[in-house]
């Protein structure tokens, strides 16, 4: 039996020289020969994708990817199962192993769509056995949430499984009642602390308002006192999430929410959020204020160290709005930023950060908090809502390279399940049957649940996703997984060089650039790092055919690295190049001693990086 080596090696001569037959010959064998190996499948489904063998392709691609999760290599099988659905979106099976992946990986928002998206369409072809065994599976990925059980016992009741609903209602109650006793004990430690009751003087001195000190105005007023000052940009292109409200008066040019996204997504943002004025004059807090906001705060962290998430968001989601209501800005900002941390999914926090940056004029947060806002519908599935605001991020800013990057992304045809149009059927609920109108709301609410209390998955298998999707060449799939690994500070570097590198690889080197450079801007990672950074940017000069720009770039990677052969060739031919153009333009070359080349290295090590 051949090597696998010696079997990609023959395959791609095959390539090479044209005879695409052959190479599928060679795979058709090698598969059987090496079952095990996830990348002879991807391969061999390319290539049958090449001479239009689709269906083939498809079900070579689901082996590969089975192959690749029995292996271990959870992002290497999602990414085999997004190609199989940009082919056929219609392959059930496809979703469910897709949300199994996603599980494997803690990455719970998106194992919930797949789920939830699988037993949707195994609940319309009747097979309701297959949907409510998803939906126990769904149920774990959130434990210990009572709303979601007494969801789920509501749906079996509807299906004639009452016996089986009854007992999922037990288990929310049993939730419910601990939750209560654990809610009870805490705000009564949080109101006499334990130092309080061991005072026992005749006249103690007055107790002290909260047991966390408050910040001190001063630092909410420095903050207020900075916002951005464009205020026209501002006015034209926020976002307004306000409710219907008989005594506000909302300007012509100002676009409401439900311009941008549907009604029923305007809903779900709208509940809670007070209307906003713009404000003329900033209002420093009052003390007894600001106590009252860090003591819910604090009872937020209180349960957050229990491990009840769920009742910690909604302590900071009080404590924002209140923050908000008192215009502590800063403060409210800062608690849904938390919130939005760990809530991935949660649009209200997003929402808020939009007016905050209206409030304050901060066009920079503007754009960051719509960004976050589209990421957060994307991830809903809900992508119709999140393109029309990318299409507003650019009209604030045209150059927005990922604005422009998911907009030409969506505009291309259809290639995922938009869950948005789930959203939109719950307002013709009321026009259906009351049998198939009672259990599809409850369906549409379980989803909402089930979104509203996932937490953020781990950052470096986002990275590691974005990886293998770059590796199949799921460009855009690849950004977006890049893009929230960059959110973790250890890791914003690389993922910037690999954003970086998707947009060269999609002959887009002014985005590539533009990233690349704010890459740069980081300082605090180690030498070693910015290699790949300088590398790609000297790439991207050169395919811009600016020698000098390049060659600048080429030789800061130089001086981090000069063991990599590559470069030091490119380095010398770049130069050489360079120099003969100035000379023929007659402008003088940069360099004093041009005919003196790089010496190559005796001993080269390994490059550091892949691209090479």
């Amino acid at each position: 039996m051949a090597k696998i080596g010696d079997v990609k090696k023959k395959v791609a001569e095959c390539e090479a020289k044209g005879d695409t037959k052959k190479a599928i010959t060679e795979l058709e064998q090698a598969v059987k020969d090496f079952p095990g190996e996830g990348s002879l499948f991807n391969k061999l489904g390319d290539l049958y994708i090449k001479v239009n063998r689709k269906d083939e392709a498809l079900d070579v691609y689901e082996q590969g990817a089975r192959v690749f999760k029995e292996e271990t290599f959870f992002p290497n099988a999602i990414a085999l199962c997004k190609k199989i659905l940009r082919l056929d979106d219609n392959r059930t099976g496809v979703y469910c192993l897709l949300g199994e992946l996603h599980k494997e990986l803690d990455q719970r928002g998106e194992a919930a769509n797949y789920f939830l998206e699988y037993a949707d369409r195994k609940m319309k072809s009747n097979d309701l056995d297959a949907a409510l065994q998803t939906y126990n599976i769904i149920k774990d990925l959130v434990p210990n949430n009572p709303k979601i059980l007494e969801t789920i016992s509501a749906i079996y009741e509807k299906v004639g499984k009452k016996e089986e609903g009854e007992e999922f209602r037990k288990e929310a109650h049993k939730i419910e009642s601990k939750q209560e006793k654990l809610r009870e004990t805490v705000e009564a430690t949080v109101k006499e602390p334990p130092v309080q009751e061991t005072a026992r003087e005749p006249e103690p001195p007055p107790e002290p308002e909260p047991v966390v000190e408050p910040e001190p105005p001063e630092k909410e007023d420095e903050t207020e006192e900075e916002p951005v000052p464009e205020p026209e940009i501002v006015e034209e292109e926020t976002i307004s999430i306000h409710g219907e409200s008989e005594t506000e008066v909302e300007p012509e040019n100002e676009p409401s929410l439900e311009d941008i996204v549907s009604p029923e997504v305007a809903e779900l943002l709208k509940d809670d959020v007070p209307v906003v004025a713009e404000v003329e004059e900033e209002h420093a807090p009052v003390k007894e204020e600001l106590s009252d906001v860090d003591k819910t705060v604090e009872l937020g962290q209180l349960y957050l160290n229990l491990g009840s998430e769920d009742e910690a968001i909604d302590c900071f989601r009080n404590a924002a709005h209140e923050a908000y209501e008192k215009e502590m800005y800063a403060k409210a900002l800062d608690l849904n930023k938390r919130i939005a941390e760990l809530r991935p999914f949660d649009l209200k926090s997003r929402q808020y950060m939009v007016e905050i940056a209206k409030i304050n004029k901060d066009r920079d947060l503007q754009l960051e908090a719509m960004l976050e806002l589209a990421e957060s519908l994307t991830r809903r599935e809900a992508k119709s809502e999140a393109r029309s605001i990318y299409k507003k991020i650019l009209e604030i800013d045209p150059e927005n390279s990922l604005a422009q990057e998911m907009v030409t992304a969506f505009e291309q045809p259809k290639d995922f399940i938009d869950l948005g149009e789930v959203l939109r059927t719950e307002l013709e609920e009321s026009q259906k049957p009351d049998s198939i109108q009672s259990i599809e709301g409850l369906v549409s609410q379980f989803r909402r649940e089930v979104f509203e209390s996932i937490g953020e998955g781990d950052f470096r298998s986002r990275y590691d996703l974005g990886v293998a999707y770059k590796g199949m060449g799921l460009f855009q799939e690849a950004i977006e997984e890049f893009e929230i690994a960059a959110k973790d500070k250890e890791l914003k570097l690389k993922a910037l060089e690999m954003i970086g590198s998707c947009f060269l690889e999609r002959d887009k080197s002014d985005d590539a650039i533009k990233t690349l450079n704010e890459a740069l801007k980081i300082t605090d990672r180690p030498p070693q790092e910015y290699f790949g950074i300088h590398f790609l940017l000297g790439n991207c000069y050169e395919k811009k055919n600016e020698m000098r720009e390049a060659l600048k770039a080429y030789m800061a990677a130089f001086k981090i690295d000069k063991t990599v052969p590559e470069l030091t060739r490119k380095i010398n031919e770049l130069k050489n190049k360079y120099i003969a153009e100035t000379q023929k333009t007659g402008k003088p070359a940069p360099a004093k001693h041009p005919k003196k080349a790089l010496k190559e290295p005796v001993k080269a090590k390994k490059s550091k990086i892949t691209y090479l």
